[in-house]
């Protein structure tokens, strides 16, 4: 499609085009009249006049959270959304991001057409080809790699969050011989502190509905959670006044966020301080015996002391804590009053139904892994795993599987090759291979070492620290693909540009979502005909693989007749039901007690036509594991001395230089900068946090967070979410940096003025925000802002908080340490 049969208006023109009243429709979500890009066609249908309404539930995608959404259309033109009732996600809900959603659709700035470089990379140089010419080019490339044994030189970063193309990325690289697959940081799930305890990889799902007592640790879940608006809808419901519930919150951070201004108590505390918090509270609650008796008895090992295998003695969990973590140490390791730590600690040991949960501010840190497993283990103490009110674990959701690969010799081999940035150190002992070691391994190794990389709705080129590593690595690889939206700041540096379909265009699954105490799946369907000359992500690989693998291999002829073939399963399982409003969680859990099944439809066909009339399917059910699926152990239980973590760190030392295992493993640890050692390295413990700034000249901390308008900085494409940036502090289309009025005081800094925040890495520009909600000593910046390339409303917006964060990592899980950047921050004096 070319250019001249799209025409640039504005929304108001185009409401009015649709027989809409501007202000009715817009009210609360559009603050001023954007710029649309519309197909002529689309004009000459709607200047026809007024059209047939029509209404169509799908899944929106602009951040995780997965909410269910009803679009309205006039003659098939989607001109507003809201939510989708029924959805057992978000019940009618929806946030800011999903309402500006058409803001992508019609986005003037939208890749339309196929791009292949005609300058030099980085110079933002292309020309238009077509499809097929692309994808030959490509299948050739591929085909000639595979041929002389290089299938391993083809690499792929993705960033898409649907589960079923993940699940197709892993697949197809495999099925080419490459063990080059990587997955944008965004994608990481939070399970540490379960393999930790339990020996599996779960994430647990929080049953906040019937708690009575939150202890939050940093956990900003109605705004940056897996799923805000869920979290936000449980919230509601326990804050209502006729529930009769009385629920208590108590969120522990460095600032108010929007979960702590919502919250019956706030408690400030020193960034990477929050595992030390944790066991103060456990040393309460062991001092107190507050403690589940019988299920520290029975289900736990390693609370007390014990043997190993050699008849050693070792010191246990108790004894450990009762000896370092007493109120008045983790007072000053965390600037929290010891009265407060014991408060805490009674408080949590004598409420019913009392749950600790943790993420966000204490999860981004250099020891957030440690830190999330010491506040997993006062969940233990107290004994509330699996139970109401307590801790769940979800079990899968019926799924098809993909074909068993018959592979050849040289794919065999292909697949055997190192994978590139695994010799960048030893392994993360529950961290994969970052997009970073994979870029530093580019930059430093030969060339060749990559010929063909892909990269799917991921834009490292903006959020890795190490981004000029990364824009570096772009440029010395010889084919780089990018299959997504906009040209962005890593787009720019690629060879091919492949448009893919808005969410609104295309055909995928939502869910399940970890972290939620039901199984669903959503079926995001199209609202529209692609606009543009663009196509699905999916749809473009599997073309790829039809060449190269065969029918076997890659048998469906679209990725949504993958999607159809996921739902068969689900439909053949007898599990769940289509959500509805007659079947509601209770009357579905009372049937599958009794061993019934809800048969709403006779067919799959008609399993298919009610899954895309309401727009999903569940399992409300909270699951109950068994011991033996819920302890991978070497104990069969629940572990406060990990043989997990003992068995990685021994297996990984292996490889490490030493004249014996205790030297090797020795050595293993200073390399991952874990400072403990001997029977403290095994128990939940506070490690200090690293920082390459010294306190004397980098004075104050640097805390981070997310902007529920703006997740992962994709909602600075959208006009309308840049106007709600910074509502609260009467900022608008801009940073600023949150600074308590003591700590602006110290430094001569004023309010609305602009500063300069520097860090050993680097420094931005924003202008200074006074607020008392914030710990002195410490400052705040949002992420997702300060794009260089991202349209005509993203770009230079703002400023870009990777810039000043230090490249540090937590030590076990290799998540990026977004939190604890030390920083001084200064006064800039205007010229008049």
């Amino acid at each position: 499609m070319s250019d001249n049969k799209i025409k640039i208006i504005t929304r108001k023109e185009f409401l009015k085009l649709t027989g809409l009243t501007v202000g009715g429709i817009s009210a609360g979500s559009i603050l001023f009249s954007e710029l649309m890009a519309v197909p002529q066609r689309l004009l000459d249908t709607v200047s026809k006049g007024p059209g047939k309404e029509t209404w169509i539930n799908t899944v929106c995608r602009q951040c995780p959270g997965g909410c269910g959404i009803r679009v309205r259309r006039i003659d098939g033109i989607p001109v507003y959304i809201k939510g989708n009732p029924i959805f057992p996600v978000n019940r009618g809900g929806v946030c800011p991001m999903a309402h500006a959603s058409m803001e992508v659709l019609f986005n003037p700035d939208r890749v339309k057409n196929p791009l292949k470089r005609s300058g030099s990379k980085g110079h933002n140089q292309w020309e238009e080809t077509d499809w097929d010419a692309a994808l030959t080019f490509l299948t050739k490339r591929l085909q000639s790699l595979r041929a002389n044994g290089g299938a391993h030189k083809i690499a792929m970063i993705n960033g898409d969050d649907s589960p079923l193309m993940r699940r197709l990325c892993r697949f197809w690289m495999e099925a080419i011989g490459s063990p080059n697959y990587f997955e944008d940081e965004n994608l990481i799930s939070n399970s540490v502190a379960v393999q930790l305890s339990h020996g599996v990889d779960l994430t647990p799902a929080y049953d906040l509905s019937n708690s009575r007592y939150i202890l939050n640790f940093g956990s900003n879940f109605l705004e940056e959670g897996q799923s805000p608006v869920y979290h936000q809808q449980i919230f509601g419901n326990l804050m209502k006044a006729d529930t009769g519930s009385d629920a208590i919150l108590v969120h522990i951070d460095s600032r108010i966020n929007l979960t702590a201004s919502n919250a019956d108590r706030w408690i400030p505390i020193r960034p990477g301080t929050y595992g030390a918090l944790a066991l103060g509270i456990a040393y309460v609650l062991i001092i107190d015996r507050l403690y589940d008796t019988d299920f520290i008895r029975n289900q736990t090992f390693g609370f007390g002391g014990y043997k190993d295998e050699v008849d050693r003695e070792h010191m246990g969990f108790e004894a450990f804590v009762r000896a370092n973590y007493y109120p008045e140490k983790v007072s000053e390791i965390t600037g929290i009053p010891a009265e407060t730590i014991l408060e805490l600690g009674e408080e949590f040991g004598t409420h019913q139904s009392a749950i600790a949960i943790s993420d966000d501010a204490s999860k981004y840190a250099t020891n957030g892994s440690f830190t999330q497993w010491a506040v997993y283990c006062l969940n233990a103490l107290v004994g509330n795993i699996q139970k109401k009110g307590g801790i769940y674990f979800s079990l899968p959701v019926p799924e098809f599987e993909f074909p068993k690969l018959q592979s050849g010799s040289r794919t065999r081999q292909s697949l055997s090759e190192p994978r590139v940035g695994s010799d960048s150190g030893p392994p993360s002992p529950f961290g994969d291979i970052t997009v970073d070691q994979f870029a530093e391994a580019i930059v430093s190794g030969e060339a060749g070492l990559i010929d063909t990389l892909f990269i799917i709705n991921s834009n490292p080129a903006f959020h890795l620290r190490q981004k000029e590593t990364f824009v570096q690595a772009l440029h010395k690889i010889e084919n780089v693909v990018y299959l997504g939206i906009f040209q962005d700041e890593t787009a720019k540096h690629c060879d091919f540009i492949l448009p893919d379909h808005s969410y609104l265009e295309k055909t995928d699954i939502s869910g399940p979502l970890p972290g939620l105490m039901f199984n669903h799946v959503g079926l995001q369907q199209p609202v529209i005909q692609p606009l543009f000359n663009t196509r699905q992500s999916g749809d473009v690989l599997l073309e790829l693989g039809r060449p190269l693998l065969g029918s076997d291999v890659t048998p469906w002829k679209s990725y949504q007749a993958l999607v159809q073939k996921n739902f068969e399963i689900i439909y053949d399982s007898g599990e769940g039901a289509i959500i509805s409003e007659s079947t509601g969680a209770e009357w579905l859990m009372y049937m599958k007690e009794r061993g019934w099944t809800l048969q709403q439809y006779a067919t799959f066909k008609s399993f298919q036509n009610l899954l895309a009339k309401n727009g999903g399917w569940w399992n409300p059910a909270p699951p109950t594991l068994t011991a033996k699926e819920m302890y991978k152990t070497t104990s069969g239980m629940f572990e406060f001395v990990s043989s997990t973590l003992e068995h990685r760190l021994n297996e990984i030392s292996k490889s490490v230089d030493g004249k014996s295992p205790r030297e090797k493993l020795d050595r293993l640890l200073t390399r991952l900068q874990i400072a403990a050692r001997g029977d403290h390295l095994l128990v939940p413990h506070h490690e200090e946090p690293i920082t390459q700034g010294k306190t004397e000249e980098f004075p104050l901390i640097l805390t981070t967070s997310q902007l529920m308008t703006n997740r992962d900085g994709k909602g600075a494409s959208q006009p309308s979410l840049l106007e709600m940036v910074g509502v609260q502090v009467g900022r608008y289309w801009d940073s600023w940096v949150e600074i308590n009025p003591l700590t602006a005081r110290t430094y001569g800094l004023h309010d609305r003025e602009p500063a300069w925040i520097e860090s050993t890495r680097g420094g931005v520009r924003a202008v200074v925000r006074l607020f008392p909600g914030i710990r002195p000593g410490v400052v705040h910046l949002h992420l997702g802002l300060g794009h260089t390339s991202y349209g005509r409303f993203g770009t230079d917006i703002g400023v870009n908080v990777t810039d000043v964060i230090e490249n540090n990592i937590d030590m076990l899980s290799n998540i990026p340490a977004l939190n604890g950047t030390r920083v001084k921050v200064s006064r800039i004096v205007r010229n008049v």
